[in-house]
C-alpha cells in the first residue's frame, strides 16, 4: 500500500550528502518521556527514527504491530551512550532489509546507489522485506543472515564487535527467537520461517535471483 501511494518505492530519505537512506535507528519518539512520533521531515529526527514510523499510519497508528511478543532485547544503541530502558525499544523488534528501498549496486559497496522501485527488483518472491531481528535495519554480512561474497557466515557484528555491549546476551538469537527459527516477511506479503544456520543466500536481501530459494 505504501509503495502504491509513493511511486512504487518504499520509504527512504536523502541525507545531507545527497545519498538515499533508510532510517537506521529504533526510536519512535525523541525520548521515553515524549509521546509524539518523530518527524520524518525533520533532518535531525529522521536519522534516529525507526523505519516503522514511515508505515505505522497503514496500521492505524498501532506501534505494537511492530512488537514481537517473543523478543527479549533488541539494539538499544548503547554504543551512542543511550541508556533508555529495554521497554523503550520493544516496539522496534523487526528489522527491515535496506535493499527493498535502495539499489544495492555492488555488494562490496557500503553505500547503496539510487532509490529502487519495487517493480525493478529481479526476484521479489525471494526478497526479504523485514524479519525477526535485533537490529532495526539490515544491509550486509555483519548485520543480516546473508552470507555475502567473501564471508563464511552472517551477523558477524553481533557475534563479535557489538557483543560486549550486551553481556550475557546472545543477540544473534533475536533473529531466531521462535524455536530457533526466524519469522520473515517477504516482499509480496507472505510470511515463512528460516531455520537457524550460519546464514543464507545473500541474494535474499539484494533481491537478485538466488541460487537456492527459501523453503
Amino acid at each position: 500500500m505504501y509503495a502504491q501511494d509513493n511511486a512504487d518505492s518504499m520509504h527512504y530519505y536523502i541525507d545531507p550528502d545527497g545519498k538515499p537512506q533508510v532510517p537506521n535507528h529504533g526510536q519512535w519518539t525523541l525520548t521515553p518521556s515524549h509521546n509524539a512520533l518523530l518527524d520524518l521531515q525533520n533532518p535531525n529526527q529522521r536519522v534516529i527514527a525507526y523505519w516503522g514510523v514511515a508505515y505505522v499510519s497503514y496500521f492505524g497508528g498501532a506501534r505494537r504491530a511492530f512488537r514481537c511478543p517473543s523478543a527479549k532485547i533488541v539494539d538499544e544503541w548503547r554504543e551512542t551512550g543511550l541508556a533508555y530502558s529495554s521497554e523503550f525499544w520493544r516496539n522496534s523488534t523487526y528489522g527491515i532489509n535496506r535493499y527493498v528501498a535502495l539499489n544495492p549496486g555492488s555488494v562490496y559497496t557500503a553505500d547503496p546507489t539510487l532509490p529502487r522501485k519495487i517493480s525493478e527488483i529481479p526476484s521479489p518472491q525471494t526478497t526479504v522485506f523485514a524479519q525477526d531481528s535485533a537490529e532495526q535495519r539490515m544491509e550486509g554480512h555483519d548485520d543480516s543472515l546473508g552470507i555475502f561474497p567473501g564471508y563464511q557466515e552472517g551477523l558477524i557484528q553481533w557475534k563479535v564487535r557489538l557483543a560486549s555491549l550486551y553481556p550475557g546476551v546472545r543477540m544473534e538469537f533475536e533473529w531466531f527467537r521462535h524455536n530457533r527459527q526466524c519469522s520473515t516477511l517477504w516482499l509480496p506479503g507472505n510470511v515463512s520461517t528460516i531455520r537457524h544456520s550460519k546464514g543464507v543466500d545473500y541474494r535474499w536481501y539484494t533481491g537478485d535471483l538466488p541460487q537456492e530459494s527459501p523453503r
